[in-house]
């Protein structure tokens, strides 16, 4: 009879077993870009793509809004008191080792000391912190935090913020010194928020870890095995790119319908199909399509001038188009210009991160940057600038769009534009994107020219 009680108990304790998932974890982040943030009432970021793409290939469906968002030092005390509850992006370090079960990396991240670039702030050991009268912002609980305290920094220096928005403004108003922070998520946050990182720059490295999913150390050792083979399986896959660019066509643009049209978007679209790659496109603000391509593993950036100073950044594929740069008045204006020399002393207008503005300011000219360049057609209409200087393709496109009459002054460069993508893009995948670019290029004929690029518009 026992025998028999044993076999029922059993038999209803099996499918329960078989049902196991990932879904039975309670997944706990905060705002930490690029990583894990919330934008527009929804979660993304590196390492929510993995789970999710880990939950799919676990048989289950991960349901975003279930993930948490808390602030950090309540989110880590829950995750260390709770079991089957899972806390990400998380700096696995040493002190942090026995406190929790790990599944990852995620990706690799560096701590570091952020200061303001005018106060020339030099830092070569602890102690030579120690001794100076520098103040250090910190996030309560964050490995920033932590990391000091392990390096015996003084804790008289150290100035607790509320959450990494506040610690950059501490910063930047000058109330501290220094932001113990991670370098990446730093600069992100500079360029979302409107901040030029140009003014920000790493002092000293705190350290160098990855970022997991840290589970409660009670957690069932088999979900923490279940994550991790999922995770595993995740990120050996051919990845799904994501392609982020501006509005500048005729290269790249939003339609009426809300779509992303253009040249470089229809090639791409092709070359994509062609390679075997499944990809997302979204259009951002300039400065942060850069700075998510530099920043976020399987995303690429275009349409993309290479430059020097951008060349150890990306893995580059390309070219795909051409394009020449200009410089424009309104048509009514009575100024003339053939050559840069000839703005010295105007109000030139470019806009952020531009490859045509950064150019120009190298040759010793100042610039008024705007957030779009489609915004600096309308500065030129308010006689807020003299000069316009972009690429001629879009200045046309816009100047037609908008019934604005300009007059072309001269065209100063001309130059190949291509895919930028995030330096971890394994070589045999950029090469075999390449590849297939280069036969659609030659099945086309050739690169296209400025006029083949307005011709062909969308």
């Amino acid at each position: 009879m026992r025998n028999w009680l044993f076999l029922l108990v059993l038999m209803h304790a099996l499918p329960a077993y078989a049902q196991a998932g990932l879904d039975q974890l309670r997944f706990i982040t905060e705002e930490y870009p690029p990583y894990n943030y919330a934008e527009n009432g929804k979660l993304h970021g590196i390492a929510v793509e993995l789970l999710e793409r880990a939950f799919e290939l676990d048989d289950r469906q991960l349901d975003r809004n279930s993930i948490e968002l808390l602030p950090w030092a309540r989110g880590y005390e829950t995750v260390l008191n709770t079991p089957n509850s899972v806390l990400f992006s998380t700096t696995r370090t040493d002190a942090r080792e026995t406190l929790f079960q790990w599944v990852g990396p995620i990706s690799a991240a560096r701590v570091v000391l952020m200061a303001r670039k005018a106060k020339a702030i030099q830092i070569d050991s602890i102690d030579a912190l120690n001794q100076s009268d520098l103040r250090i912002a910190v996030i309560h609980e964050d490995i920033g935090a932590q990391r000091l305290q392990e390096l015996g920094v003084d804790p008289a220096r150290i100035h607790t913020a509320i959450s990494n928005t506040s610690a950059l403004a501490m910063l930047d108003a000058d109330r501290v010194d220094l932001w113990a922070y991670g370098e990446d998520v730093a600069f992100w946050l500079m360029d979302t928020q409107g901040y030029e990182r140009q003014a920000f720059e790493a002092v000293y490295t705190l350290s160098e870890a990855s970022l997991y999913f840290a589970l409660n150390i009670d957690t069932d050792p088999s979900l923490t095995a279940q994550l991790q083979a999922a995770v595993d399986e995740a990120k050996g896959e051919l990845p799904r790119l994501r392609l982020v660019t501006e509005e500048y066509p005729p290269y790249n643009y939003i339609n009426e319908q809300g779509e992303i049209r253009g040249t470089a978007t229809q090639l791409l679209r092709h070359l994509l199909q062609r390679s075997g790659f499944v990809a997302e496109f979204q259009l951002l603000p300039w400065a942060r399509s850069l700075t998510e391509a530099q920043m976020l593993e399987n995303t690429c950036v275009y349409s993309t001038t290479r430059t020097p100073e951008r060349e150890a950044q990306f893995a580059w594929i390309g070219p795909l188009l051409s394009n020449q740069w200009g410089a424009f008045s309104l048509a009514s204006s009575p100024l003339e210009a053939s050559n840069l020399d000839d703005l010295t002393g105007l109000r030139i207008g470019s806009f952020r991160e531009d490859a045509v503005g950064e150019y120009v300011q190298n040759q010793g000219h100042n610039l008024i940057l705007a957030t779009t360049d489609s915004e600096n057609l309308d500065r030129l209409n308010t006689d807020l600038i003299d000069v316009w200087i972009t690429g001629v393709a879009s200045a046309n496109y816009l100047a037609e769009r908008q019934g604005t009459a300009l007059k072309r002054l001269f065209v100063f460069n001309e130059v190949p534009l291509y895919l930028a993508c995030h330096k971890s893009l394994p070589p045999r995948l950029q090469q075999r994107i390449q590849t297939t670019l280069e036969t659609i290029l030659k099945e086309q004929g050739e690169l296209l020219t400025p006029t083949q690029n307005r011709e062909i518009s969308e």
